[in-house]
């Protein structure tokens, strides 16, 4: 044998005399193992299952370290190879410190690029659960068009001249509102913001509107100083400001100039007056005390407005809008009294046509006009009249209003609710959108639309009978009983109407109500009540399955109230008349509105 061969044979003899492939036999099975549960136990301990390969890595810088120390640590057997053995000793441990060296440096990386991983991992999760946890904050991103018109500061100091600055703050709303590139918000909604310390981005928010203009009026005498200013509600920039001293001969002059100035700093096409509205300053003053006893809304202070309406017209009987709003007051009041609709057409009508002779482009006129040809069931002419008053002013939320009217379901439904977002707080437009829900069916939509109308007028009591009804057909009966007691009456007639309702849906849940509450039916039925509460009595009888006295009612109510009746053959209040040769011809009779 050769010595190449010898020493080939002396070296495996080696190995196996230091017990090295017993060693690496187990290191294979250990690492194998370690592996393993690299794989299955580092996501248990945030580790990432790609880190096995620093482990592998590891194993194998480790192998040459633990066949020298398996050299190192087994003596040899044979004495002869003992000294040698020795020998290498030292030089095999110098090697191995380094390598160890080597390897504590390479663990130390792998344990701090693992902590930082887990910790960014936990940092991860805490974030996303954070978000998780807070609601989404949307964007504010109102339509670029929308602007509101806040109340103007009375700077005198006299209330008693509140009116006038009101009135003015609604005149220039009304001016804005007939710019077609403009969606303006109605005065009803933004009087509710008089004197506001709101920043304007939340009121903007609340209104969902981009632009506000505010400024004060201050009054002496014959002379009017009117400051200005047109504020972003998304940055809070003003845009544009401004003051005019005038006399209240040119009050409409500054209307146009502030009206032409917030049209420009927005960019779009100015409509400035057709004509002046009056020349006469005491005729403007009696006009502006008409509309602030108008929004006030009872038929003692629609009657004042109309005498205010009348002496403006004494001393100018050209005022083509204090004709308007006297036809409008006629048919208010048969709304709120007693007054027969006829009359009420009768005269509204004919103030409405003179303030149309005057003024051909008069919104309120037209809208008045195309009131008094639905009540006649002229659909069509109605119908143009609302279209034309529209074109000359798309905010104007109360032709939506009426327009809606003359329309099927949906799209009525759609007229509603751009009048809600013109005037949010209008509790007509909120009424009818109600009435569209309960023509619909949509029970839940009704019930919220009935609650925002009872929080904006708490004193008017249909919200609750709006409720009780959507509440049964719910079947949550004890509701319905309930929503009687969230409306404040304010008269004797509307305390005994809700007492009235009250009693009637207990009643449904205890029969032994039922001759109670049909004894305060009667005794409301012999009163003269108007045509409002004469729909909410009908609707109490039909609750109760009374049949014939409502069949009896509804002939004068449908007589009084073309309007109110404009959708019998599909509103489920009549589902129990439906089939009554009489009732049909009444709904054939006065039936406008429509499913398509």
């Amino acid at each position: 044998m050769t010595d190449a061969g010898n020493i080939s044979q002396g070296f495996f003899a080696r190995l196996k005399q230091h017990h090295i492939y017993r060693v690496v036999v187990v290191y294979a099975v250990v690492s194998w193992v370690l592996l393993q549960l690299g794989n299955s136990l580092f996501l248990d301990f945030g580790l990432p299952r790609d880190d096995v390969r620093y482990l592998i890595l590891v194993l194998l810088l480790l192998f040459p370290v633990v066949l020298v120390l398996t050299w190192m640590l087994i003596k040899p057997k044979d004495p002869a190879k003992y000294t040698r053995w020795q020998k290498l000793h030292w030089k095999l441990g110098s090697v191995l410190a380094v390598v160890v060296l080597i390897l504590v440096v390479i663990s130390g990386a792998f344990m701090w690029r693992a902590s930082e991983h887990h910790a960014a991992r936990l940092a991860a999760e805490q974030a996303v659960a954070q978000n998780a946890a807070k609601p989404a904050v949307p964007t504010f991103n109102p339509p670029v068009d929308t602007i509101v018109v806040l109340p103007f500061a009375n700077l005198g100091g006299d209330p008693k001249q509140q009116y006038f600055s009101d009135g003015l703050t609604k005149e220039l709303t009304n001016a804005l509102g007939e710019n077609t590139a403009l969606r303006v918000i109605a005065w009803n909604t933004a009087a509710h913001y008089r004197g506001s310390t709101q920043t304007p981005a939340a009121i903007g928010q609340a209104l969902n509107v981009a632009h506000i203009v505010d400024g004060s009026i201050q009054r002496e005498g014959d002379e009017v100083r009117v400051s200005a200013e047109l504020v972003s509600t998304v940055t809070g920039y003003q845009l544009w400001s401004a003051h005019y001293d005038n006399s209240l001969k040119d009050i409409f002059a500054v209307q146009d100039q502030i009206s032409a100035a917030i049209a420009g700093a927005l960019q779009v096409k100015f409509v400035g007056l057709q004509a002046v509205p009056t020349h006469n300053p005491q005729a403007h003053e009696f006009y502006l005390e008409g509309l602030a006893a108008m929004n006030r809304h009872t038929a003692a202070d629609v009657k004042a407005a109309q005498q205010d309406f009348q002496q403006a017209l004494k001393l100018d009987p050209n005022y083509a809008d204090a004709w308007a709003w006297l036809a409008h007051s006629y048919n208010l009041l048969a709304e709120l009294s007693t007054l027969p609709l006829k009359e009420a057409e009768q005269k509204s009508r004919a103030a409405a046509d003179k303030a149309l002779l005057l003024d051909p482009h008069n919104v309120n006129a037209l809208v008045e006009l195309g009131n008094a040809d639905l009540n006649n069931n002229r659909l069509a002419e109605a119908k143009a009249k609302y279209e034309q008053a529209l074109a000359l002013d798309p905010s104007n939320a109360p032709a939506h209003v009426n327009y809606g009217n003359v329309l099927p379901l949906k799209p009525g439904l759609a007229q509603y609710q751009e009048a809600a977002l013109l005037d949010p707080d209008n509790v007509n437009a909120q009424n009818n959108l109600a009435v569209q829900y309960q023509d619909l069916g949509d029970w839940p939509q009704m019930v919220a639309v009935s609650q925002t109308v009872n929080k904006l007028s708490p004193h008017d009591i249909d919200a609750a009978f709006g409720l009780a009804f959507a509440y049964i057909e719910m079947q949550r009966g004890a509701d319905a009983v309930k929503a009687f007691d969230l409306v404040q009456p304010s008269t004797v007639l509307d305390k005994q109407l809700v007492n009235a309702g009250r009693l009637t849906y207990q009643a449904l849940l205890e029969p032994a109500l039922r001759p109670k509450a049909l004894v305060a039916l009667v005794r409301l039925r012999r009163a003269n009540i108007s045509p409002t509460a004469q729909a909410d009595l009908l609707q109490l009888y039909l609750a109760l399955g009374e049949k014939r006295p409502a069949m009896q009612m509804l002939p004068g109510f449908c007589t009084s109230s073309p309007v109110g009746c404009s959708d019998l053959g599909v509103n489920p209040t009549y589902t129990l008349l439906r089939g009554d040769p009489r009732f049909e011809k009444l709904a054939k009779q006065y039936t406008t509105v429509t499913l398509q």
